[in-house]
């Protein structure tokens, strides 16, 4: 169990003042493409660099064809293991605020998302779909607080607030005794996986203010520490064999570094081992590997992070991999949690320059 405590200035981690940092770049980016003359195309506002005209084309398809899937209750997802899940709610909701914030042309699906995720939440503050198919809540649950983090710095909508205060309360409550999260009540369960994704449910509720212990943040720190293997990737759990593999590395490095520890030798040893080659490794014809999109949202995040240098070598490479991967309709496919969800990611990740997600803009 997390104890309370008032959140210190000193923190290092994710801070209000980050946020206006991140506002502020994204408004700086702005004028600059006003002050050069650069057309609107394809709705968006001047293009960053390394986002073709072809970049844009696919973001207005992709976010076209999720809006489309959004269903009455503002879930999506009729069917599978993942219909109505909160978390592929999330990441759609996140999809469409990366495009142009909430004032902008997908604002109703916005509040259409928070309406479903308010509605999901439990007197306990777990944000869960009604009828839950998977084994692994608590992502979905992570998923959701952090979108309402972001959401709640343009809305100040006081359901808003009292929703993620209890999320993140609840969050703190299952945090082990390893410094970690788990799907199950084993406390040797803890993974990086889902470690690393409570974390940033936690960072995103500071962003808005709710408080956030530093022990806590400081306890996950020490666990990713000791989940680091030797190649400078990440093991899933600390008594499993020292397998690194490159999706949940990315997302350990994302974690790391929004805790503060940009500079520290454990993310650089991380980032070193997330240049290395790491194909995605076709299962079938027509079928990418397993957590494919999940490794490219945190990879493109750690790569962000990372600066200009690291930038300018990944974003080109993954841009022109995921236009590829999409389909004529404008969606991205996944087999197992479903294409809504393989969508959302994929327009995350190609909107990472614009910066209107305010946690995904910080460096």
């Amino acid at each position: 169990m997390a104890t309370r405590e008032s959140e210190s200035p000193s923190v290092s981690e994710v801070s209000r003042r980050g946020v206006l940092g991140a506002a502020l770049g994204s408004a700086l980016a702005f004028l600059r493409h006003w002050w050069r003359g650069s057309p609107l195309q394809a709705g968006l506002p001047a293009a960053p660099e390394h986002v073709t005209p072809q970049t844009q084309a696919a973001i207005e398809g992709g976010l076209k064809w999720l809006a489309s899937r959004q269903v009455a209750d503002g879930g999506f997802g009729s069917r599978g293991s993942y219909a109505r899940n909160v978390g592929v709610c999330a990441l759609a909701g996140t999809a469409f605020l990366a495009h142009r914030g909430m004032t902008g042309p997908y604002r109703r699906a916005i509040q259409e998302c928070i309406r479903y995720l308010l509605g999901s939440a439990q007197e306990n503050g777990f944000i869960v779909e009604a009828e839950v198919r998977t084994h692994a809540t608590l992502y979905g649950h992570g998923f959701a607080t952090m979108f309402l983090g972001q959401v709640f710095g343009e809305s100040y909508d006081p359901r808003i607030r009292e929703t993620l205060k209890a999320a993140t309360e609840l969050i703190l409550n299952l945090q082990n005794e390893q410094g970690g999260w788990c799907y199950t009540s084993d406390p040797k369960d803890a993974d990086v996986s889902i470690t690393t994704c409570q974390l940033l449910a936690l960072f995103s509720a500071r962003q808005a203010g709710i408080g956030v212990p530093r022990e806590a943040i400081e306890r996950s720190v020490d666990f990713l520490r000791r989940a680091q293997n030797e190649d400078g990737g990440f093991r899933y759990r600390l008594d499993d064999p020292p397998e690194s593999l490159f999706p949940r590395s990315a997302a350990a490095v994302v974690a790391l570094t929004c805790a503060g520890l940009g500079q520290d030798p454990a993310v650089q040893r991380g980032r070193e081992y997330l240049q290395q080659p790491h194909p995605p490794l076709e299962l079938s014809p027509g079928q990418l590997a397993e957590y494919h999109f999940y490794g490219r949202f945190y990879a493109t995040h750690a790569a962000w992070q990372a600066g200009q240098k690291e930038w300018d070598r990944w974003y080109p490479t993954v841009r022109d991999e995921l236009l590829w991967q999409q389909s004529t309709s404008g969606a991205w496919h996944d087999a197992n949690i479903g294409d809504e969800y393989a969508t959302a990611m994929a327009l995350i990740v190609l909107q990472f320059p614009y910066g209107n997600v305010p946690l995904l803009a910080i460096r």
